[in-house]
């Protein structure tokens, strides 16, 4: 995994654990992706985060609670659980972004009168390679 999946990882392990949803959103936010910036997030997740960001900080900072604290609780349960949802997502979309960035490579090599068929369409390991 990468450090950000690392992070939506342990944001979704804080996400199913005991407590109003509301308040599992806000600590999951607050510990694993408040300090992430959007530009170095890959394409695929950039939208989804940047409206869980701006959800999060829909509401100033107010008396004692902090921006996230105070937006979470103007929320209805509904919003909040759509917005742990998307954490969810963006956790899906970047393992699948991590699965095909290390699956494994294997070259096909076409039979026939051609040896220009031959095609490096994956790389295999040396030791499984009869060329």
């Amino acid at each position: 995994m990468t450090a950000h999946s690392d992070d939506f990882h342990a944001a979704l392990e804080v996400l199913v654990g005991t407590g109003p949803v509301k308040q599992r959103l806000v600590d999951a936010y607050r510990r694993h992706l408040a300090l992430l910036r959007e530009q170095d997030l890959p394409d695929a997740v950039r939208e989804l985060f940047t409206t869980l960001r701006t959800a999060m900080h829909e509401a100033p900072a107010a008396g004692g609670m902090t921006a996230p604290e105070a937006s979470a609780r103007k929320m209805s349960e509904k919003d909040a659980a759509e917005h742990a949802a998307a954490i969810l997502e963006m956790f899906t979309i970047l393992s699948a972004l991590d699965e095909s960035e290390s699956a494994p490579r294997l070259r096909i090599v076409a039979n026939g009168d051609d040896d220009t068929l031959t095609q490096d369409l994956f790389e295999v390991p040396a030791f499984l390679s009869r060329a």
